[in-house]
Order: structure tokens, then sequence, then C-alpha cells
């Protein structure tokens, strides 16, 4: 039977979940049982439960009778980027990074010791360099390949 106006196939311990993961935030990092409960305006009983089977699949963890967020989560939004595909994710973005500076914008990613461009919002210059999608250069020849071998450890 549907309730508060929620169809018939609605089911109420997963919006109650989802109300827990989300009740976390960066001024909340880390709450008490109660805090959470009270977050998520839910029961203590019931929070209770839904925390600890949110700690049992790994999505949260207890520390100092404090629950906090694992990196567990991100599987949940990274499944949505994946779907999405790299560049639509990336894309806007870069073109209000392009808007603001007036500059090409790229993305690379480290492939042994090249990057390979894979987003791109290119500005019409006179005199340009033509980087496409999956152009490769030296990662040493290029501040985008510095930066990702500074972050490689290399």
């Amino acid at each position: 039977m549907a309730q508060d106006g929620r169809g018939p196939d609605f089911i109420e311990a997963l919006s109650r979940g989802l109300t827990v993961l989300k009740s976390f935030s960066p001024v909340r990092p880390a709450m008490t049982l109660s805090e959470v409960a009270q977050a998520a305006d839910l029961a203590r009983p019931t929070a209770r439960r839904i925390l600890l089977t949110l700690e049992e699949l790994g999505y949260v963890r207890s520390v100092d009778g404090r629950f906090q967020l694992t990196a567990r989560v991100l599987e949940i939004g990274m499944a949505y980027v994946g779907a999405l595909g790299l560049w639509d994710v990336a894309r806007p973005h870069l073109e209000e990074l392009v808007g603001r500076t007036h500059e090409s914008s790229s993305m690379s990613q480290l492939d042994g010791s090249d990057i390979v461009y894979v987003a791109r919002v290119a500005v019409p210059k006179l005199i340009a360099l033509r980087v496409d999608i999956g152009t490769r250069f030296p990662a040493i020849r290029t501040s985008q390949g510095r930066v990702l071998l500074a972050g490689d450890g290399r």
C-alpha cells in the first residue's frame, strides 16, 4: 500500500538508508548514533540498524563510537560517472574553464612515459598546437605530463 504519496513499489528502507548516507557532510563528517538519527530524522533503533547494515557492507565505519563514511560510498557515484562516460563528465568543467580563461583546456592520462589527451576544449587561435583526443606527447616535455609524473612518484 502506498504511503505519503509514494508508489506501491517504493522501498522505505532503501530511502532511509540513502537519507542516512546523505546526512554526513563536511561539517558533520563523523557522528554518533544519536546524531545520525537526529540528522536523518529517524528513530534511534532504525538509525542503528541502518548504520550497522551500512557498516557490514563497508559504506560506513565506527571509530570511538562515531560513524563516518568510507571511500566505498564513491562506488555509488562512480557508477553514474562511469555510465556517463569521461567526456560527458569533463566537458562542462573544461568549457567553464575555457570560458573564464579564454585559453584551451585539456585533460590527459599518463600512459607509460607519454601522456594521452582524453578530453579537450580548444579556443580558436591564429597559431595553435593541434591536439586531438588520443594525441600522445612525451610526458616529461609537457606541463600536464610533469604534473602527472610528479603525482605518480616518478
